[in-house]
């Protein structure tokens, strides 16, 4: 008995200090934190799973490289479950209790949205994977994405390449909620500016597995060409709807649906549909001498060695850590991320830096931001790409 005793008190002198021992005290400095919200779970699981793949190469390479400043990046991921009110839960945790410099992440509209009044209150720079408007007098003072807009990456060049494909009477399908209801603005914008009227605007509920009786509404007003603007499973659903419908006309989507899983809902009725993407879907397709061909390749190499047919939203995560490390680099290195004094100035020291960004290759765009767009990327700066037997290929009108 007494052997034993002995035997586990010396096991405790052997573990207890290991296990007190801060995670930074083997003389390493402290790492900055990286709050990372993704919607792993539920409705928009895919898109949360395609960032987070992003964000886990681009996070290898900078901390291969040694990081920032002499610092690890550090990430605590969590999962938003697909329920907004859990994203406001965590994205509190992130800030007040583990003392995070900076939130990313946030993989869509709605996830974001709630989360922008805590991050701006709490003064945390918060850096989106969803096409939030971040640019004009929108634009809020410690919120960022690198996704162009709507406007900028998807709708409008969508519109004029249907119209060039000869669709003169062209319908609108989006599902009801921010994302949707933004479509719905910039489409209506569109079609004024392009002097074309929308034959049919028609929308359905979150959730909706049958839209049947809006391709029937879009058929009866004699459209000749649709696009749509939903999530992955409801967009395969509208899609498939309107072929067994016998809609013969052209079906192009919003960006938000460029994912292998996609292509596996949508079946064979996907065939031909066009939509736009960041460049490193079809990387190998890009033109040599384009400024995107090398980072794009960097990653579309990487993920389809690690993890099969490449998904749009990757890049959206690469670019998150591609601006993060961009901007601590402007940060005074000698503030400490384990102080709770100097966190608050390195939040503000990296939102300062990611204004200041100019001219950064990434897969979304080159980026350039200013106090008044923190976004960063031009007009059409997307390729547009189309589901040519079975695969994501480049679109050539």
């Amino acid at each position: 008995m007494k052997r034993v005793f002995l035997f586990v008190v010396a096991m405790c002198l052997v573990v207890v200090p290991s296990i007190a021992r801060p995670a930074h005290a083997a003389n390493s400095p402290a790492p900055y934190v990286l709050g990372i919200c993704l919607e792993m779970t539920g409705r928009q699981s895919s898109l949360g799973a395609g960032v987070k793949k992003g964000i886990d190469i681009a996070l290898a390479d900078v901390n291969a490289s040694g990081g920032v400043n002499g610092r690890q990046l550090k990430a605590i991921y969590v999962d938003g479950e697909s329920d907004p009110a859990k994203d406001v839960l965590h994205t509190k945790r992130f800030i007040e209790v583990d003392q995070a410099s900076i939130l990313v992440g946030y993989s869509g509209v709605a996830p974001t949205m709630v989360s922008i009044p805590v991050a701006e209150a709490a003064r945390t720079p918060l850096i989106s994977s969803g096409p939030v408007d971040s640019i004009g007098p929108n634009a809020k003072k410690w919120i960022f994405t690198v996704v162009p807009r709507q406007k900028e990456g998807s709708l409008v060049h969508l519109f004029e390449l249907m119209l060039k494909r000869g669709s003169k009477n062209i319908a609108y399908l989006y599902i009801d909620n921010a994302l949707g209801q933004t479509g719905l603005k910039v489409m209506e914008e569109a079609a004024k500016d392009l002097k074309v009227k929308l034959v049919a605007i028609e929308k359905y509920a979150v959730g909706s597995t049958n839209m049947d009786p809006q391709i029937t509404h879009i058929k009866s007003a004699g459209a000749d060409g649709l696009i749509i603007t939903g999530n992955v499973p409801d967009t395969a659903t509208a899609v498939k709807n309107a072929r067994e419908q016998g809609f013969s006309g052209p079906i192009f989507s919003d960006n938000a649906i460029v994912n292998p899983e996609f292509i596996s809902l949508v079946g064979k009725y996907g065939e031909g549909l066009v939509t736009t993407s960041l460049k490193a879907l079809v990387a190998p397709e890009i033109p040599a001498n384009d400024p995107q061909k090398k980072v794009a390749m960097d990653l579309y190499d990487k993920y389809v060695k690690q993890y099969g047919d490449f998904s749009l939203y990757a890049g959206h995560g690469w670019d998150q850590i591609q601006l993060v490390a961009a901007a601590l680099k402007k940060v005074d290195p000698k503030l400490d991320p384990s102080k709770p004094a100097d966190v608050v100035k390195i939040r503000e020291q990296v939102r300062d830096g990611l204004e200041q960004i100019k001219g950064l290759v990434g897969q979304n765009c080159i980026f350039t931001m200013t106090p008044t767009n923190h976004n960063g990327c031009p007009a059409k700066i997307y390729a547009p790409v189309t589901i040519r037997n079975g695969k994501w290929v480049l679109y050539k009108e």
